[in-house]
């Protein structure tokens, strides 16, 4: 490890976090000597999007930087330190909020550390809109309880949020899958309750099975295994939200023997157990 990381990762003060449960936002332009420093992060979420200048986010091993038009999200319980660069000005908006539960696949940013996440948005227009989302937020979530303001607030979080998710699925879109890949994609899709074996997907798109796994991994992202998982649970959640089904009923309709393993694999993924996911879109 570099000696300059070495003593960025140096014990400091502890900064103190405000109580989860409570949106909190606000917008800097600060310098060196700024700097947070919560090692075992807080309970909420860190959503950060920068100006201008940059800022830097360490983790035991890691450093990185964040520019103007980038997003870095800090997911509850992940390493908090981060702050200025030397020389530098660092202008940036901020949120830290409880995530609601449709936002949680929304949420994953491509990862650069242990819950440590960066997203570079390069579209001028959306980075504006980002800016004023975030100024949005900010503003009604000083303006008190009452008159709706803290769910305005909430609302324009949720734009940026969905700001940052349109931009990585463009992003994903400017990398095609090659029509193998697409129709053993497609297959899963359309027989999520069915058993799926590698060498059958393999088949369908014309490879070995060994070649096959690599150049799923290579154009998705994700092993088969865990492409299948998402596609599973993302379905799994639009059954809760809108089928009126039980937990039991809806494991089974995405493919898993085992209810409990459907469950702890359902909130390890949003968060949030399947049946106060299916309560709270219910309520919503």
């Amino acid at each position: 490890m570099a000696a300059g990381l070495l003593a960025d990762l140096r014990p400091t003060r502890v900064t103190p976090a405000g109580p989860p449960g409570l949106l909190a936002s606000g917008y800097f332009r600060e310098q060196m000597p700024y700097q947070a420093y919560r090692p075992n992060g807080t309970r909420d979420w860190l959503l950060t999007f920068t100006i201008q200048g940059r800022g830097r986010y360490l983790q035991p091993g890691l450093r990185t930087e964040a520019c103007p038009g980038d997003l870095v999200l800090l997911e509850p319980g992940a390493y908090h330190d981060y702050g200025c660069v030397p020389g530098e000005p660092w202008e940036f908006v901020w949120a830290h909020f409880i995530a609601r539960p449709h936002w949680i696949e929304w949420l994953a940013f491509p990862a650069e550390g242990k819950g440590l996440r960066r997203l570079p948005v390069a579209d001028e227009v959306t980075r504006e809109r980002l800016r004023q989302a975030f100024l949005r937020c900010y503003a009604d979530s000083m303006s008190g309880a009452g008159g709706m303001n803290e769910d305005l607030a909430l609302n324009a979080l949720e734009e940026a949020i969905l700001l940052g998710a349109r931009e990585q699925a463009l992003s994903a879109r400017e990398r095609p899958l090659s029509p193998g890949i697409r129709r053993a994609v497609e297959t899963m899709a359309e027989r999520l309750a069915e058993r799926q074996q590698v060498e059958t997907l393999a088949r369908l798109a014309g490879l070995s099975p060994s070649r096959f796994a690599h150049r799923f991994k290579e154009e998705t992202g994700d092993s088969v295994i865990a492409y299948l998982l998402k596609l599973r649970l993302r379905q799994a959640a639009r059954l809760l939200e809108y089928s009126g089904r039980s937990v039991k009923e809806v494991a089974a309709d995405v493919g898993f023997e085992s209810p409990f393993y459907f469950s702890r694999q359902f909130k390890k993924h949003f968060r949030v157990s399947p049946r106060a996911y299916q309560q709270a879109r219910r309520s919503s």
